[in-house]
């Protein structure tokens, strides 16, 4: 038999659950788009997946030898199904906020909220 404040704590956490997984989203998609703009002043004869890996280096910092595996990991994801197309930058922001996200908590098997929808009020979809 379950009690009632165990049952309103499970309530509150899922229906706070979506707005910090949209914040964080957010957030990580708005820092992302940061180092975007860094590099892309930085080394403007760079872009496409190198440009990428570069960001996701820098993102990942001491992990950064993993850059090249979530890139891949991201065009995996999103270029080949429904259909095939380019990889963008919103693929791989989009890929990352979902993989940081649920690197916060090992158990937490997904999220409530479309990640995708948040990254592309964020960013551009030129880029």
């Amino acid at each position: 038999m379950w009690s009632l404040p165990a049952k309103l704590n499970d309530c509150r956490r899922f229906l706070l659950a979506p707005r910090a997984e949209r914040r964080f989203a957010r957030q990580a998609s708005a820092e992302l788009l940061e180092l975007y703009e860094q590099q892309r002043r930085a080394h403007p004869e760079i872009s496409g997946r190198a440009l990428y890996q570069e960001i996701v280096a820098q993102r990942l910092g001491p992990q950064a030898v993993r850059a090249n595996e979530l890139v891949r990991r991201a065009e995996e994801s999103f270029t080949d199904w429904p259909r095939d197309r380019e990889l963008k930058f919103s693929h791989v922001v989009h890929y990352l906020v979902f993989y940081e996200y649920t690197l916060l908590d090992p158990a937490r098997r997904g999220t409530m909220t479309n990640m995708g929808a948040v990254v592309a009020k964020v960013i551009p979809e030129k880029l």
